[in-house]
């Protein structure tokens, strides 16, 4: 009887372990639009607000995984004959990975025009500090990285409670999911707000196919140079 017990409970146990690694994470996204301002551009900074938050999400398996940005929330129509302000526009961006095959698609949007980046998942040289911190009832362990080609520092908390290697924007190919991931202290952060294990869909998770096909080195060249220029960051403007 006990063996049948012991049986069981282990039974039930990879059965818990199983539904850790299927479902979608939902994610807030922050970025600080006065941080790559020039220290005279007092008027810039009144046109356009500190922070832009918006949502995205990842859905994923032991076997792939997809992260895309979520539909922003509508705005009012800005009345006439206010000051003028400028919103930073969202840019489409979908990071699919395959960790059985060790390939990534991404389509990302740049400068009103669309890339596809199909190339090999690369290692990309994380270090595991040791802190730890907890992330929506998660223990998350913190690891760095240095992105050398756009002169980043990249940091990420992940949950080796979900055994899965991915995390938001393309980041991941940690032992566990990263649930919170900070570029340059603070320029951008990518929040997990919930976790939600379930079955995927039958085609829930499949590669773009939209766009000019280029390398990853090519497109990180082209993001750098556009970024020396103008900070890279396509604008519309409204009136408020």
């Amino acid at each position: 009887m006990k063996q049948l017990l012991l049986v069981l409970f282990t039974l039930a146990g990879f059965a818990a372990y199983g539904q850790q690694t299927e479902g979608v994470v939902l994610f807030d996204e922050k970025v600080n639009m006065h941080r790559n301002l020039p220290p005279d551009a007092a008027d810039m900074r009144a046109m356009i607000p500190e922070w832009r938050t918006s949502h995205a999400e990842l859905l994923f398996s032991a076997k792939e995984s997809l992260f895309h940005n979520l539909p922003d929330e509508e705005e009012d129509e800005p009345g006439g004959g206010g000051p003028m302000v400028i919103r930073m526009q969202r840019p489409e961006a979908i990071f699919y990975r395959n960790f059985e095959a060790g390939r990534k698609t991404d389509a990302r949007e740049f400068f009103s025009k669309n890339y596809l980046i199909d190339d090999t998942l690369a290692a990309p040289g994380w270090k595991i500090t040791g802190q730890t911190k907890s992330i929506l009832g998660y223990s998350c362990m913190e690891a760095t990285m240095q992105d050398t080609v756009r002169k980043r520092q990249i940091t990420a908390w992940f949950a080796d409670a979900i055994p899965v290697s991915a995390g938001p924007a393309g980041f991941g190919l940690l032992p566990g999911m990263i649930l919170e991931l900070d570029i340059n202290s603070g320029e951008m952060q990518f929040v997990a707000t919930k976790v939600n294990f379930r079955k995927l869909k039958k085609n829930e998770v499949t590669a773009p196919k939209k766009g000019e096909k280029i390398s990853e080195a090519d497109f990180q060249k082209m993001v750098a140079e556009r970024m020396r220029e103008n900070g890279g960051r396509p604008m519309r403007i409204i009136r408020n």
